[in-house]
């Protein structure tokens, strides 16, 4: 996966369990237009398999993981295109 190089909006989610992680993001991503990345940081393990579930619940497109330094990562999160009319 490649780090894309330009994102909308960024969510600082250091210290955030997926419970409250997952809100956060359905929030920034609504804010978003269909297509435009959101750039979630966290420092929790779980958050991986967390977002990644999220992710395929709603549809939205998980882009690419960086790690920083573990536990640290950044997860790029696409959101999906509207459907048809």
């Amino acid at each position: 996966m490649t780090v894309p190089e330009k994102v909308a909006a960024t969510l600082e989610a250091y210290g955030l369990t997926c419970g409250s992680l997952e809100p956060l993001i359905a929030q920034r991503l609504r804010a978003l237009a269909p297509g435009e990345i959101l750039e979630v940081r966290s420092d929790m393990p779980e958050a991986r398999d967390g977002i990644a579930a999220w992710i395929w619940l709603t549809g939205h497109t998980l882009i690419a993981v960086e790690d920083e330094n573990p536990p640290r990562a950044r997860y790029f999160v696409q959101k999906k295109e509207k459907r048809g009319a």
